[in-house]
Formats: C-alpha cells, sequence, structure tokens
C-alpha cells in the first residue's frame, strides 16, 4: 500500500484509518487514536525488507497493520474499515474460526495463544486473561513494541498467502521472568481471503522468444497488474489464517532469572530460598553445622 492518506493515517506512514472524517465517531478503547512512533523506529531499523512503494508486498504489509490496529485499538467492531462487516473469522494453527466480536472480545493475543497445551505447560493460558491483561503483558515485555513484516507473499488477492515476520526485544519482565535484552522473533504463514477487489489493466510487455523468457514474461506481467491493483482502500479482510509455531515466542519470553512481581510472588520466592538453605544445611551433615529452626519461624513472628 502506498503511504496511507494524511487525512485517514493521522500521520503514520503504514497504517490507515487512524484520522479524518472517516473515524469522527470511532470509539477507541483508551479514549483516543494511538501512535506507533517507537515500534515505526524499530522496524524501520530492523527489517530485513523493503518493499517498492505499491507493490503488492507493501499493501498486504500495511493492511495487516491496518487491522491489528484496529483490532487493538477500536471498541466496536463496526468501526473497523479494514474487515468485510459481519463476514470477517479468524483462525490459528487449524483451530476453530473465532467471529470478528469474539476475537474482539478476547483481543489478538488470547486467539494467537489459545491452546490447552500452553496452558498445562505453564507458559500462557488465554482463558486467565484477558484484553487488556494479555496487552499489557506484552506491552511490559517489549517496551519498544512489536514488530511486524511480510516477507514473501505467494498469491495475489482475493486469496492471499504470505510468510512474515514478528519480533521485539525483551526489555521488560514477561510474568515472572526478568528482562533479557535479547530479540524475540518468530515465523509464520498466513492466508487472507479478501473482498473482491478491481485491477487496473496490466502494463504491456515485450513478448520474448525463449520458452524461459515467456514464463519471466507471464511472471512480469502478474507482478505489474497486482503493483497496480486499486486495493489501497479495498482490501477488506474476510478470513484469516495464520500458521506459526508459538514456542518461538514463549521460549524467548520464559528466559531470564524469575523476579517477584507482587507481595504474593515475593513470599513464595523467599520460601523457596528459606527451604533450599535448608536442605542444603541438612545435606551437607556437618558436625559443626548450627542448629536450624523452621524456616517458617527463623524470622520470628509470620508476616
Amino acid at each position: 500500500m502506498e503511504a496511507p492518506a494524511a487525512e485517514s493515517s493521522g500521520g503514520d506512514r503504514y497504517r490507515s484509518h487512524l484520522a479524518g472524517e472517516g473515524e469522527k465517531n470511532t470509539v477507541w478503547r483508551h479514549g483516543a487514536p494511538p501512535t506507533y512512533d517507537a515500534v515505526n523506529a524499530l522496524f524501520e531499523a530492523e527489517r530485513t525488507q523493503e518493499w517498492p512503494a505499491g507493490s503488492l508486498e507493501e499493501v498486504v504489509q500495511n493492511a495487516i497493520k491496518t487491522w491489528e490496529m484496529e483490532l487493538s485499538h477500536k471498541a466496536r467492531l463496526s468501526d473497523f474499515k479494514s474487515v468485510s462487516p459481519g463476514r470477517f473469522s479468524l483462525s490459528v494453527n487449524g483451530g476453530r474460526a473465532r467471529t470478528g466480536e469474539e476475537t474482539l472480545a478476547m483481543g489478538s493475543y488470547n486467539a494467537l495463544l489459545d491452546s490447552p497445551l500452553l496452558a498445562s505447560a505453564g507458559a500462557y493460558d488465554a482463558a486467565a486473561e484477558t484484553f487488556e491483561s494479555s496487552h499489557d503483558l506484552f506491552r511490559t515485555a517489549f517496551p519498544r513494541g512489536f514488530a511486524w513484516e511480510v516477507l514473501r507473499v505467494y498469491s495475489g488477492p482475493p486469496v492471499i498467502a504470505f510468510k512474515f515476520r514478528h519480533w521485539g526485544h525483551k526489555e521488560g519482565p514477561y510474568k515472572s521472568r526478568a528482562a533479557t535484552g535479547e530479540k524475540i522473533e518468530f515465523h509464520g504463514v498466513a492466508v487472507l481471503k479478501v473482498a473482491a477487489v478491481s485491477f487496473a489493466p496490466a502494463s504491456s510487455v515485450t513478448a520474448n522468444t525463449s520458452d524461459q523468457n515467456q514464463i519471466d514474461h507471464s511472471v512480469m506481467v502478474i507482478q505489474i497488474r497486482y503493483a497496480n491493483s486499486k486495493v489501497d482502500e479495498q482490501l477488506r479482510a474476510e478470513d484469516v489464517e495464520v500458521y506459526y509455531d508459538p514456542g518461538e515466542l514463549l521460549g524467548g519470553l520464559l528466559k531470564g532469572p524469575q523476579v517477584a512481581s507482587s507481595e504474593e510472588d515475593r513470599g513464595e520466592v523467599a520460601l523457596a530460598e528459606r527451604f533450599s538453605e535448608a536442605a542444603t544445611v541438612s545435606a551437607s551433615g556437618g558436625a559443626d553445622a548450627p542448629p536450624q529452626g523452621c524456616p517458617f519461624l527463623s524470622s520470628g513472628k509470620p508476616q
């Protein structure tokens, strides 16, 4: 997608439907449109691809960024411009397709990480998180944001298959695990079905003589046709399928020393340390080891 129109983007280079006449009645989850300066800076500094303006790859990349913005910051599905009203659904790793209203209620992180395997492993329990708590977890872990880019597009509208990369730097804690500063990233593939779009005529290309050149010519025509597609404001999602390995994301988040994030957590950590000390002394069996009192009472009256 070419740079969004200023009246719609609010100055953002990669997202539409943030400002302008079309958003005058929008209900924003946090009272006002978001700003993406920090994550845009991270994206521009560390992206692996820089797609030509107007290319299909850029169109898809900006469309997904706009969809993610609406899902995270608009409170009503009726205010979304990036999805087909009443027809949108999201499925992850072959799971049940959720409607737009369901996805909006639980939030994108819960939708992407809703798995009994993750919950049973203690890595992430979507049922225990709300929309707000899930976003707070990732905002805290990734203070500069969680950047996203298209790596490759395999097919064009109306069924778009593409490969993507998602990354951030764990410069804050995740649950009870301290910041590590490490880059955490994962790759995935998605299939995006969009509402019907119209195409501008392909530019004329002089045919070549060899079979291979004829193939190259056909590919060139297809690429030019997509580059000229009138999809800037029409690439509205109907069905989105996402496939990725959650372990690539959560494995990095669960690294780092354990920290106490609450009074209860601090009590558990202190108690664990006392039991560890008591076990060490007991195992040593030294005759000159001082007698050990109950770890619950060694500091006096329980708090």
